[in-house]
């Protein structure tokens, strides 16, 4: 299942995996949070934690994350930035080796570091990904 996390400042979509995470879970809570930023015009930043209590996900999950991407094509670039906070080792491998794929920063945080996860989104610049795609500036060291 993936559970809301409150209380993150504005404009980051953060979700806490536990459990067994289903395509159910996918459309249901992922889809309409994207959905809601890209509405406001907001670029998502997105932090998904991965904790002990979390036990994978069915594989309805890649079709549905999958068919997401295919139908909104664009959407890969207007993500913002994407954390994942976990000390599972393979899942942070993979999502390390998937920042090469995607036109958008990624970076892996230990399971302690939310805070750091969280300061990372909010430092990232505020105008669309597509913006700075297409030459525009970005404040220093983003």
């Amino acid at each position: 299942m993936l559970e809301i996390i409150p209380d993150v400042p504005e404009g980051i979509v953060a979700l806490r995996a536990v459990g067994t995470v289903t395509a159910a879970d996918y459309a249901g809570v992922v889809w309409p949070m994207l959905d809601d930023a890209r509405t406001q015009g907001r670029p998502p930043r997105i932090l998904l934690q991965l904790g002990p209590e979390y036990e994978g996900f069915t594989a309805d999950v890649v079709w549905e994350k999958a068919g997401t991407w295919m139908r909104h094509p664009g959407l890969w670039h207007e993500i913002a930035g994407y954390a994942l906070v976990s000390d599972i080792r393979w899942i942070g491998e993979v999502v390390g080796w998937a920042g090469v794929l995607v036109p958008f920063p990624i970076r892996v945080f230990a399971a302690d570091a939310f805070d750091e996860a969280v300061a990372w989104l909010v430092s990232l610049p505020e105008e669309r990904p597509a913006a700075r795609a297409s030459g525009a500036t970005a404040p220093d060291g983003a």
